[in-house]
């Protein structure tokens, strides 16, 4: 007869001693490869030194004739690990934990009181039922199923804690006060999400590096590389100030018609691009005329007919409807736009509208 689930806490402790007498198996045939990097490690064991809750570890008993137990981790190899190898003194606490006074140390480093705490935390644990392997496999795949799968940008705010995250998530802030909470548009779960602070990560490199294409794995990288320093950042974060200090000074009359297609993240890109460019060249038009001719132009944008009419206006919306985040589509959008604010476009569509 299968034996029922049931439910306790333990230690880590007690795990730590399991690991040290090879009675807890971390790498049954249904475990992934442990894929944590550093960053991570460094996390998780803060999060144990603050006594802050962590998930349950899911294990499988197995009871020898001869009274031995052994156990089999289900889920819970990555936490475990990085455990075993902080109690080791493999790692230290991170240089940028919120723990200052552990900032650096080796766990053998610790005081005797810490030591302790950190000795005691305890776990929830699952112990599971079977030893059938299909249905462990089975209930491995369930649980990584069932956990709430947290977003790239939201793994990003996990792992980084530098200069440039901190920064990006600050403007991200800033925006909805210096604009509107609608300017850019974002769906209130996308901002639980974080995809706000992914978009301003996108205007960051926009005004750093130019117009380029981010795949995730591209912005995790260019996260990495300004963890430690971020040499661009006063120049950057001035920059983006401004552009955005200029945008809310043209928002208020162009959203109310056809210019709320500028609450688009596609669009909203385009004009943020166009107007730190031409503010790098000293060729900023007036609030005046930015307004008017960014309002003609989206007029014939949103109208099927006046777009059908106007060759400029048909390419500002094809790079903005397909493949809206590549680079050759960016750089249209953004050449477009100066043009209509710097009055290269449309004299003539302007003034039949």
């Amino acid at each position: 007869m299968p034996r029922e689930r049931r439910q306790t806490t333990q230690t880590v402790a007690w795990f730590r001693d399991l690991w040290a007498r090879e009675l807890l198996e971390l790498d049954p045939p249904y475990q992934r490869r442990s894929v944590w990097n550093q960053s991570y490690k460094d996390y998780f064991i803060e999060t144990l030194m603050l006594q802050y809750p962590a998930p349950a570890i899911f294990i499988y008993e197995n009871m020898s004739a001869d009274g031995i137990a052994t156990y089999s981790v289900v889920d819970g190899k990555q936490r475990l690990s990085a455990i075993f190898e902080f109690t080791s003194s493999q790692f230290p606490v991170s240089e940028k934990s919120a723990i200052k006074r552990a900032r650096g140390l080796f766990f053998n480093q610790l005081s005797e009181e810490e030591r302790k705490e950190f000795w005691s935390y305890q776990f929830a644990v699952e112990y599971l039922p079977t030893t059938d392997d299909s249905t462990l496999n089975n209930i491995f795949d369930r649980i990584n199923r069932n956990v709430a799968r947290l977003t790239p940008q939201e793994l990003r705010h996990a792992r980084y804690n530098g200069q440039f995250a901190r920064t990006c998530e600050e403007l991200a802030e800033i925006l909805p006060v210096v604009l509107a909470p609608d300017f850019p548009r974002f769906a209130p779960a996308s901002r639980r999400q974080m995809k706000d602070v992914e978009f301003v990560t996108n205007l960051l490199l926009l005004t750093e590096e130019g117009v380029r294409a981010y795949s995730q794995d591209d912005l995790d990288r260019e996260y990495g590389s300004r963890e430690d320093e971020w040499s661009e950042q006063q120049r950057v974060d001035v920059e983006f100030r401004e552009t955005i200090r200029t945008m809310s000074e043209i928002y208020p009359e162009l959203l109310s018609g056809a210019g709320k297609r500028l609450k688009n993240q596609a669009d909203f890109y385009s004009l943020y691009g166009a107007i730190l460019e031409l503010s790098r060249q000293g060729a900023l038009p007036g609030k005046a005329e930015m307004n008017e001719r960014l309002a003609s132009f989206m007029n014939v944008v949103v109208n099927d007919d006046d777009r059908t009419n106007d060759d400029v206006a048909k390419r500002y919306f094809e790079a903005a409807r397909s493949a809206s985040n590549d680079a050759l589509q960016r750089r249209t959008r953004i050449a477009i736009v100066k043009d209509v604010l710097t009055g290269v476009w449309g004299a003539g569509t302007a003034k039949r509208l």
